[in-house]
């Protein structure tokens, strides 16, 4: 089943400049995730697309048989269309499309830049220690309780109610092996993250900004935002936080607007 809402899942596809920004959303999520910053980076002139992730955006049960190599076969032909039109690419992904985004990232060195929202490298979750259990019991467990800052914030989104067994399991071992790789990604990166994420931990992004090979790295913390960062009550920093490190990447050689004295900082990691 789906959460009820006026948001749509349908994949976003905004044309721009030279640079496009592929968005990623997250697990049993859908593009509506990414449509406040969609918009707001197109507003911008840039291009860009935010793919609906095969299983996602119908009904539960078509997420149960999928596994991430299809997400990632998925990924990976947006990345060469774009490439191959000569477009520029920064990619961006919420929560698990983070973890997608990390692992296009050490096959694509053309990829320009990360913008990683919400990543989950460490989790919250106890119930990843009984994944192996529950594969036996059942074939999909109820998520968590939503904990948004802004009551406006399930309006703003689509999402299945419930998570499939099978497919968590998997995502969790893609996180794991992402986890081993960071040492190998080279991109300039931004990380967003929140101190009241009931998903992902402080930690897990300590880990990523120390262990990834970027020399390059901002990360910024939000303080009351839940893990829907991107749609959460933060949202229009989230955007202001993405619009300032594409600036930086336009000052090291990629196209983009100019810097803007009124961009909020950036915590430098």
């Amino acid at each position: 089943m789906a959460i009820v809402s006026e948001a749509s899942p349908a994949p976003i596809s905004l044309a721009g400049g030279s640079v496009t920004v592929i968005l990623l959303h997250g697990f049993t999520g859908s593009p509506a995730e990414m449509a406040l910053l969609a918009d707001a980076l197109h507003a911008k002139g840039y291009s860009v697309e935010v793919p609906l992730l095969l299983g996602h955006g119908t009904q539960l049960k078509d997420l149960l048989p999928i596994r991430p190599q299809q997400w990632i076969d998925q990924v990976d032909g947006l990345l060469r269309t774009q490439l191959e039109r000569g477009q520029q690419v920064v990619l961006g992904g919420l929560s698990m499309g983070s973890i997608l985004a990390l692992q296009a990232a050490l096959r694509f060195p053309e990829i320009r830049g990360l913008m990683l929202y919400s990543p989950p490298i460490g989790s919250r979750d106890v119930r990843r220690f009984f994944a192996p259990l529950l594969i036996r019991l059942v074939k999909t467990v109820a998520k968590p309780p939503c904990d948004y800052a802004d009551p406006r914030t399930a309006d703003r989104l689509w999402s299945y109610d419930r998570y499939p067994v099978i497919c968590s399991s998997l995502v969790l071992r893609l996180i794991a092996q992402v986890r081993q790789h960071l040492a190998a990604v080279h991109q300039p990166m931004l990380v967003v993250a929140s101190r009241r994420d009931n998903v992902v931990t402080e930690r897990g992004v300590r880990r990523l900004m120390n262990q990834a090979g970027a020399s390059a790295k901002q990360l910024v913390w939000l303080e009351r935002s839940s893990h829907a960062i991107t749609a959460d009550a933060e949202w229009p920093l989230v955007c202001e936080s993405s619009l300032g490190f594409l600036s930086s990447l336009a000052s090291a050689g990629l196209p983009g607007r100019p810097c803007n004295p009124a961009d909020p900082p950036v915590q430098m990691y």
